[in-house]
């Protein structure tokens, strides 16, 4: 299996090398993450409606020699998903006589590299459209260490585009803003591990309505991937115990200055507008 990726990176990545069947379990794999690649091989099978022999095929291309490494690979992600900032401090970082400022920024590099490597040109794209439509509404919902990605994200939205909403991370308030949105809309949601069970079920009630998901998570997959319409994964596992954001801001800036340059005609009317009415208003930046 190739360095630090997840079994869904594998899945996800591997997609056009696959058999038409193939691609059957890997969609049901996807769908129920990590959960139904933990049935046996008999089960997996059976939900899929194809042969044993065949998911064994799957396993092998992914780069498994057993069924039992698969699924002792999903057992290790599955753990990885509920570790608290405790057990994964690495107690390197804190050494004396390192820089610990070159070795962070290192370190964040490698995230990024990884990132990049990882996420597909067809999830990303597919994420710029949407949000570059100017005929779609935006709403994003980040939890209690995103939220202010998706502010960010949010911010940039609103200079260059309208109909952008920031949902507040209050579960009682969705309800009002759910009641809004159709098969015009984009929710966009940030969750990386611990998931947040709300997010997960906001999403599920958004989707039902026929409205398109774009999710941020991290290489193990929020549950809410099982609604979103696009996935951006960033490799987050950060050495200092607490998951790293600078791979998600990398995506989230990359998304940027992707939507201005395949819609600059008119984000740069807005933009000339926007200006016009600052220096009418005296404002800075």
């Amino acid at each position: 299996m190739g360095q630090n990726r997840s079994v869904a990176e594998l899945l996800r990545s591997g997609m056009d090398t696959l058999t038409p069947t193939e691609r059957k379990i890997a969609r049901v794999l996807l769908a129920n993450y990590p959960v139904a690649g933990l049935e046996t091989i008999a089960q997996l099978a059976a939900r899929v409606e194809v042969s044993g022999p065949t998911v064994l095929r799957l396993v092998g291309k992914l780069g498994f020699d057993s069924y039992t490494a698969f699924q002792a690979a999903l057992r290790s992600e599955l753990e990885a998903r509920l570790q608290s900032p405790l057990v994964r401090r690495e107690a390197g970082m804190a050494a004396e006589g390192t820089d610990f400022l070159a070795d962070f920024v290192r370190r964040q590099s490698d995230l990024m590299q990884q990132t990049a490597a990882n996420v597909s040109a067809a999830e990303f794209d597919g994420a710029v459209e949407l949000l570059g439509d100017p005929k779609r509404r935006v709403w994003l919902l980040g939890g209690r260490l995103t939220e202010p990605l998706a502010a960010y994200l949010a911010h940039h939205l609103k200079v260059v585009r309208a109909q952008v909403t920031l949902l507040r991370a209050l579960p009682a308030s969705w309800a009002d803003h759910l009641v809004d949105m159709d098969k015009h809309d984009v929710l966009v949601v940030f969750d990386i591990r611990r998931y947040w069970r709300e997010a997960q079920r906001v999403a599920e009630m958004a989707a039902q309505r026929k409205v398109q998901v774009v999710l941020f998570t991290d290489q193990w997959l929020s549950p809410v991937s099982r609604s979103a319409r696009f996935t951006l994964a960033a490799h987050t596992a950060g050495p200092a115990g607490w998951d790293a954001n600078t791979p998600l801001l990398m995506l989230i800036d990359a998304l940027i200055a992707a939507v201005n340059t395949r819609h600059w005609g008119n984000i740069h009317q807005r933009l000339q507008e926007l200006e016009h009415m600052r220096a009418a208003l005296g404002e800075g930046d």
